[in-house]
């Protein structure tokens, strides 16, 4: 069998029915064998970045793999980008490159280059892969194959580099007398039974407690049983700005998402708990500030999560850790806990209703209310992405998000640019609709890919949250260089096109909204590509942000002290 043909059959017996690429010399040979099978397609799109991300956004809405690919040189350094993102995300993704034949290349050579878009694709993508590998010898295959789909799922997922010389691609193999890779049947799952009981019996002992759940609760695919545990404990939930929607926003236990940028409400409930359980969080500095220590000082930390980095980066000196895949952890969980053993928590769900009462909408302008009427427009069932800026943070902070509704962002790398792909790779992993937030400055990161859109005639929605400016830069430069808008407006040096005359090149429909009652207003019918513009001010800024106090709480701008103090005594 030829190789290539082998690779296609192994990803179809993963379930990969979709990879993402763009085509060039030294890959045609996997291109060639992707052709001859019916129950996994091939999509072009049009820069290779494009196609990395797409397959974050598949890997991301399926919680399963992603697959891209990209000839060698400038195709395959095209994808970095993407391979970061997935890396920081934690999305497991299988990236495969091409190359030039083995006996091209420069091996111990002292020369830069032998042959002709001859790059070390292992040695550049090393920092940012769980494995990278190049295979020179074709019967290792098999081996590396089930090595990479290891690497990329198991524990705490990621992506994963094969890079692939021609000759290699083209070799035939006996798939007979290939040899197996060999994990050593390791298992992540650590017994829990005490650590569990341990659990329960501190929830007991405390009168605030708090939910924190992360990104790795939608990465598992265990929404639904987070929920259920929820419910049982009766206790608020708060989360990361990438797993805002891990709960309908409508939801009695959801109090929002935490972090610099987060909800005030969110941020308080933190600030007044005592106990907080964090599942699948790997609390960055986005979520807990600089000064680790100061997060929620009179809290007790119980974390869980598979990555013992991220345990060994502690919030507290005393925090508990609990190293446990939250897909094993969760179910476990729920078997030690029913609503007659309960702590009754009602006094402070009162509380934190109570906040969140007080301050929803406490920074609200008139653009982020046009986001939180776009969103009640918007059925349920569609997947929502969002771009990196000023659109992606607003969209966190003001979209309400519906219980099958889900959200896809470019979370620790913060790629601009990411929104477009990932709706198409979202597209094809759920068969649903979407909805794309975009900056004017992030979607011109990938334009190229609205031709995409256009080609496929696929039903995404593509919002432009046009503020004619890099507005999270501008409000960078506002507050520390004395509003020298460098690069970052219109009268600096930035521009953005009309999009009513791009809409029209890639022969896409076309709607502007500047209101409320615009966006009521507004039909989309699910069926059809969209561009929809919302036009706003220039001078827009993002509110609120971590303070200087170390409080988690005390966000910029500031409470006036009164309403401050009212709320810290509830």
């Amino acid at each position: 069998m030829k190789i290539t043909d082998f690779i296609v059959e192994f990803l179809i017996s993963k379930g990969v029915a979709d990879v993402f690429g763009y085509p060039g010399g030294v890959i045609c040979h996997f291109i060639d064998s992707l052709s001859k099978y019916d129950t996994i397609k091939q999509h072009l799109t049009y820069h290779e970045q494009g196609a990395a991300f797409a397959a974050c956004g598949y890997a991301q809405e399926r919680c399963s793999l992603g697959v891209a690919y990209a000839t060698s040189g400038p195709g395959a350094t095209n994808l970095i980008t993407g391979i970061a993102n997935a890396f920081y995300d934690s999305i497991p993704v299988i990236f495969f490159t091409g190359q030039v034949d083995t006996y091209g290349l420069k091996g111990s050579m002292d020369i830069r280059q032998r042959g002709f878009q001859e790059t070390d694709m292992v040695s550049i993508s090393s920092s940012i892969t769980k494995y990278s590998v190049r295979i020179d010898e074709p019967n290792d295959i098999k081996k590396e194959l089930e090595k990479a789909y290891y690497y990329a799922t198991e524990g705490n997922p990621g992506p994963v580099l094969i890079d692939l010389p021609a000759d290699v691609q083209r070799a035939e193999i006996n798939v007979n007398a290939l040899e197996d890779f060999d994990n050593g049947n390791s298992t992540l799952c650590e017994p829990l039974d005490d650590a569990i009981r341990t659990i329960v019996d501190t929830i007991r002992k405390y009168q605030r407690p708090c939910l924190l759940i992360g990104n790795g609760v939608k990465q598992s695919g265990i929404r639904d049983k987070v929920r259920i545990l929820v419910e049982r404990l009766g206790i608020p939930a708060v989360f990361s700005m990438p797993a805002v929607d891990a709960l309908p926003y409508n939801y009695e236990y959801n109090f929002g998402f935490i972090g610099a940028n987060g909800h005030r409400y969110a941020n308080f409930v933190l600030g007044k708990c005592d106990l907080i359980i964090v599942i699948g969080s790997r609390m960055d500095l986005k979520q807990v500030g600089n000064d680790r220590e100061r997060f929620a000082p009179q809290a007790m930390i119980i974390r869980v999560d598979i990555d013992r980095g991220n345990l060994g980066y502690k919030v507290h000196k005393n925090e508990m850790a609990i190293r446990d895949d939250i897909r094993h952890f969760v179910p476990e969980f729920l078997k030690h806990i029913d609503n007659t053993s309960s702590v009754d928590f009602s006094g402070w769900m009162k509380v934190c209703k109570s906040i969140k009462k007080r301050l929803e909408g406490y920074d609200d302008e008139k653009y982020t209310k046009l986001i939180a009427d776009f969103s009640e427009i918007i059925k349920d069932d569609v997947v929502i992405t969002a771009d990196v800026g000023q659109s992606e943070v607003w969209v966190s902070q003001n979209f309400r998000f519906k219980r099958n509704q889900s959200f896809h962002i470019s979370g620790g790398h913060g790629a601009m640019g990411y929104s477009l792909p990932a709706a198409i790779g979202s597209y094809y992993a759920s068969g649903k609709p979407v909805v794309s937030f975009n900056g004017d400055g992030g979607i011109q990161m990938n334009i190229q890919e609205l031709q995409f859109v256009a080609r496929e005639y696929i039903p995404i929605c593509i919002v432009v949250i046009n503020n004619h400016s890099l507005g999270m830069i501008r409000g960078f430069q506002e507050a520390n260089f004395k509003k020298n808008y460098q690069q970052t407006t219109q009268d600096t040096g930035y521009l953005a096109p009309d999009f009513s005359k791009l809409a029209a090149a890639y022969d896409i429909t076309y709607k502007k909204v500047r209101s409320v009652d615009e966006i009521r207003e507004l039909e989309i019918n699910y069926i059809d590509p969209v561009i929809v513009e919302i036009e706003i001010q220039e001078d827009t800024i993002l509110n609120p942000n971590f303070g200087q106090t170390g409080e988690i709480q005390n966000q910029r701008p500031y409470l006036p002290q009164d309403i401050y103090e009212e709320i810290m005594h509830l």
